[in-house]
This record gives C-alpha cells, sequence and structure tokens, in this order.
C-alpha cells in the first residue's frame, strides 16, 4: 500500500498541477506504481470536469460550445498543458520532414514552429467543436471515463514500444519500470472500465469505444516506430490528446 501510496503522489507530481512538495523515492516498484496510477488519476482528473459541468448544468443555462470548452480548458489546466506540449512538439518534428534524428532533435527545442502551433489549433478546437456536439448526449460518467480510457492505452503504448533515445525522461522510465505488471495493470483496467461505460451509457458505445482504443494503439504505435524509432514523453502526450479527440468523435456514432 505504502508504494502505492508513493507511485499515487508520483502520478500527481509528473502528469498533474496539482502540487506534492515532497522528494519523493523513485525506485523501480515506485515508478512501476506511478503508471499504474495514471488511469485512476485520469478519473479523478475527469471528476473534477465533471463535477465543473454538473455545476454549470444545475445553476445556469450556458450553450454546449460554452460547457465543450470549459471541458477542453479543464483538460488542459489540470495537467499544465503537459499533453498539449507534447501535440506542438510533435507536430514540429514530423512536419520538419527531417531523419529521423532531427526530429527527435526538434522535439527536444523548447521553442514551438509553425506546425507546431497549427497542431495546437486544430487539435484544441476541433475537440471543443466535437464535445459540443455530443455533449448534451453523453452522461456525466462519460467526460470521467475519456481520460481514463485514454490513459490506459497510453500503459499500453510504454509497455510495449522501446524508447526512441537512449537519454531523457522517458528512457529513465523505462529502465525504471516492470512493463509486465504495467501491461497487466492495463487489461484489468480496460476489463472494469469497459463495464462501468457499457452499464453507464451502452454496451455497445463501451465496445465501440475499445475497439477503437486497441485499434488506434496499433496504428499510432507503427507510425511512432516508422517515424521516431520508438517512444518519447512527448509522443507519450501527443497520444493521450489525440486519442481523448477521436474517442469524442467516436461519440458522435455510439451515441
Amino acid at each position: 500500500m505504502k508504494r502505492l501510496g508513493t507511485g499515487w503522489l508520483l502520478a500527481l507530481q509528473f502528469f498533474s498541477v496539482i502540487p506534492v512538495k515532497k522528494e519523493l523515492p523513485m525506485e523501480k516498484t515506485n515508478v512501476t506504481s506511478m503508471y499504474l496510477m495514471l488511469p485512476l488519476l485520469g478519473g479523478f482528473l475527469g471528476s473534477i470536469t465533471a463535477a465543473a459541468i454538473w455545476g454549470l448544468l444545475e445553476f445556469t443555462e450556458l450553450s454546449p460550445l460554452f460547457l465543450a470548452f470549459t471541458v477542453v480548458i479543464f483538460g488542459i489546466l489540470l495537467t499544465g498543458g503537459l499533453h498539449m506540449d507534447g501535440v506542438a512538439d510533435v507536430g514540429d518534428a514530423y512536419f520538419s520532414y527531417q531523419d529521423r534524428k532531427k526530429r527527435l532533435e526538434i522535439m527536444e527545442d523548447p521553442r514551438i514552429g509553425a506546425f507546431g502551433a497549427m497542431a495546437l489549433i486544430l487539435i484544441i478546437v476541433g475537440k471543443i467543436i466535437v464535445v459540443a456536439e455530443v455533449i448534451d448526449e453523453i452522461s456525466l460518467m462519460a467526460i470521467v471515463l475519456v481520460p481514463v480510457f485514454s490513459r490506459i492505452g497510453l500503459l499500453l503504448f510504454f509497455t510495449t514500444t522501446g524508447s526512441a533515445k537512449e537519454m531523457g525522461l522517458s528512457a529513465f522510465f523505462h529502465q525504471q519500470t516492470d512493463g509486465k505488471w504495467i501491461a497487466m495493470g492495463a487489461f484489468i483496467y480496460l476489463a472494469v472500465i469497459f463495464g462501468l461505460f457499457g452499464y453507464w451509457q451502452s454496451w455497445g458505445a463501451a465496445f465501440g469505444l475499445v475497439a477503437l482504443l486497441l485499434v488506434l494503439l496499433y496504428v499510432y504505435r507503427k507510425w511512432c516506430l516508422k517515424n521516431f524509432g520508438g517512444v518519447t514523453g512527448d509522443l507519450l502526450g501527443a497520444y493521450v490528446e489525440g486519442t481523448e479527440f477521436l474517442l469524442w468523435t467516436a461519440f458522435l456514432f455510439f451515441i
């Protein structure tokens, strides 16, 4: 239990804006626990967003567009824009049309280029539009579970894909995790979330979202290996944002 508690605090420290002013151990068991906590963190952050939407629905008569804006902005603010930073860096790197080594160097550059800015605009605006289209038709539980789904996919992506670089935070985490435990945890989460989403929303939607998640994981993994030679922190962040966008889009067809 102590390791799980440490993993939860590490997840908050690395993947959210919630302050954890404590120096935590980074041993293999603790970092593995941190990754296993990510779907729970997604559910926690999604619950905060869902609570905000519930308050707006209960006490105001705001438009679906404003509610969608709130969903997207909360997602950015609660993670400190961590995953959006990945979208920008990956956009700049991929559309540079350079070789693999140069693309990895571009992702390390803290400055944002034109392609990165365009990628950010497209995914933020696109996400707002899609959420606005479906927010009147879905339950608040969907707002909670979308970030859980995306982080389950992240666990599978991370544990099945080697690091693209020998150095860096992603490479360090690969060395400090037990992939078998993470993969096992991801499939347990997937089974539980499938049941919850099927019960609260619909079984057809649950099956469709799980199938979509696995297909997206396969396609994105192949694309990363081809263009970057593996995974980096930016590619993981871009995966979370891209997957959430496509999951929200799927509601247009599954709901």
